[in-house]
């Protein structure tokens, strides 16, 4: 055996055993998966409440990752050598097809196009027109889109080498050329993954009854292609949050396989996902950034907040008071945390009067603070200043009582028990929380972040884990640009379609500056969704579609 053998076999066997481990990790998974069911089952039948249920954080896996094993480009003619799949690497086939009915309907776009020059100086002549066919999808319906582009040939280079004496022309600024993916069917299924949480295995149920036989391994593909293809676009998303006054940020655990660095774990949330919701100076919503931490130490959270001068609301997490101490931001507390404390006691203990006392009061505090917002956010708002006195004059007696009632109480109550953990915990951080009194921006509570959260914490029970943390990146982008779409009141599927159509030709800071969802003109789509919704079946058409990705 020559040495060049001997190297094929130990890369033969390289793969195999990153196969193998691969194929270890997913059956770990699935029966730590089982496991949670059967407790979950037990607690719903013998258990007191459902509580430890929801704790248990039941999950599927995170399709989008795990079936991008195979190539991203799965639908196209491009030469695939090897395709791994979940437990075996098999030949790809170089030729995948989608095959669509006859009746589906028609739409044509023609690209234009100036005649080049060829290499001999002549100008070229138009000979013909490359086509490429994508599917398109709208609500409720399907539709086959025809890109024409121009093709061109030189007539004084007809003893040239073919690929010589004809050019195609017409610049295709999709992500997603070279697929039968058009921006409409990579908006609908990243809309409808992660604001409606609706895994990829279902919609590839839903595609079937459209008639179209799509894979979610090809969703997850193009999800994965397009998602590294924008990785510019958080970049730009990251320097629009810097032009905001407030932050409301939280952050939740997530599972990861494989982070660089650390060893197996068999923790259900070893990593962790970042939210920072923007608020505008006049409490307007701005746009909302997710971003995957592999720790959640007191060096990464500075990390994910330097460089930010205004205001930061967060819960009572230590990291961020230690951010607080070295950066250059003001720090605002959340008081429904501080409320938590004691509500969490009446979960328990019902009959515990000094704890209903405390929440009582929070009560009265929460319900002038929403009497005052509802009027700033009326249509007869005051100004900045006004609104600071007339919130201070509104709130102190309120405050100034829960603090009264908490110094009272502090010295008497039992030491480690939890109406102790209630009182220490707001006055420990009273300047923290009563802060938010001088931003006119700012309110009491840091619910606006967790709101914004709450769907990655309930799309999570749709995967058990990420397998890398490229996946984890690429799904904190979807979320972020979903969340900020609901955030600023835009249509998530028109943005979407308009930044997977346009992303393409973005090659300065300036062009991606101009693709974040605080800039986005919905009017820019108005058209192309009119031409969709234009189609019309070929009449003649006897035979369906088969629309193979191609390049030109």
């Amino acid at each position: 055996m020559d040495e060049q053998d001997y190297r094929g076999r130990i890369r033969i066997l390289e793969d195999r055993t990153r196969v193998l481990e691969d194929e270890l990790a997913l059956e770990k998974a699935r029966a730590e998966h089982w496991k949670r069911l059967y407790l979950e089952a037990g607690q719903r039948r013998f258990g007191k409440s459902s509580e430890a249920a929801g704790q248990l954080g039941l999950n599927l896996f995170d399709e989008a990752e795990l079936e991008s094993l195979a190539d991203a480009q799965e639908h196209t003619e491009a030469p695939l050598d090897e395709q791994k799949v979940r437990s075996y690497v098999r030949r790809a086939s170089r030729n995948r097809s989608l095959t669509v009915g006859a009746d589906t309907p028609v739409v044509d776009i023609e690209h234009g196009g100036t005649a080049p020059e060829c290499s001999c100086g002549a100008t070229m002549e138009k000979s013909g027109e490359f086509v490429r066919e994508t599917i398109a999808v709208i609500p409720a319906a399907m539709v086959v889109v025809r890109h024409h582009h121009p093709r061109y040939s030189c007539p004084a280079c007809l003893g040239e080498p073919a690929e010589r004496r004809s050019v195609t022309v017409g610049e295709d600024a999709s992500v997603l050329g070279g697929t039968v993916c058009d921006p409409t069917l990579l908006a609908t299924v990243v809309v409808d993954k992660m604001r409606y949480g609706l895994p990829l295995y279902r919609q590839e149920q839903r595609m079937a009854q459209l008639g179209m036989g799509l894979s979610r391994q090809a969703m997850s593909g193009w999800m994965m292609l397009a998602g590294s293809a924008l990785e510019p676009l958080e970049r730009a998303m990251e320097r629009s949050m810097r032009r905001y006054v407030l932050w409301n940020v939280d952050e939740t655990g997530l599972r990861v396989l494989r982070v660089p660095g650390q060893g197996q774990s068999d923790s259900a949330r070893n990593c962790f996902m970042a939210v920072r919701a923007a608020v505008d100076r006049d409490g307007s919503r701005g746009p909302v950034l997710f971003t995957f931490l592999e720790h959640r130490t007191n060096e990464r959270v500075s990390a994910l907040l330097r460089g930010y001068a205004h205001t930061v609301q967060s819960d009572g997490l230590a990291a961020y008071a230690h951010a607080a101490k070295s950066q250059e931001f003001t720090a605002l507390g959340c008081m429904v945390h501080a409320r938590r404390k004691a509500a969490d006691i009446l979960k328990t203990a019902k009959a515990s009067r000094l704890a209903g006392e405390l929440v009582a009061l929070y009560g009265t505090f929460f319900h002038h603070e929403g009497q005052l917002l509802d009027v700033q956010r009326g249509p007869s708002p005051l100004g900045e200043a006004a609104y600071l006195c007339e919130r201070r004059r509104v709130l102190q007696p309120d405050l100034d009582a829960i603090r009264e009632w908490l110094d009272r109480h502090h010295a008497s109550v039992l030491k480690g028990s939890a109406l102790e953990t209630a009182i220490s915990y707001p006055l420990e951080r009273w300047e923290q929380l009563t802060r938010f009194l001088d931003y006119p921006w700012a309110t009491s509570s840091n619910q606006l972040a967790e709101n914004c959260i709450r769907p990655f914490a309930l799309d999570r029970k749709n995967f058990l884990f990420c397998i890398t943390p490229r996946g984890a990146r690429v799904s904190a982008l979807y979320f972020s640009l979903v969340e900020s779409c609901k955030a600023l009141g835009i249509d998530e599927h028109a943005y979407l379609t308009h930044v997977f159509s346009c992303a393409g030709s973005c090659t300065t800071d300036d062009d991606w500056d101009a693709m974040t969802p605080d800039r986005f003109d919905p009017g820019t789509m108005h058209g192309y969704y009119a031409l969709l919704r234009s189609a019309k079946p070929d009449l003649h058409r006897t035979k369906p579609y088969i629309l193979r990705g191609k390049k030109p």
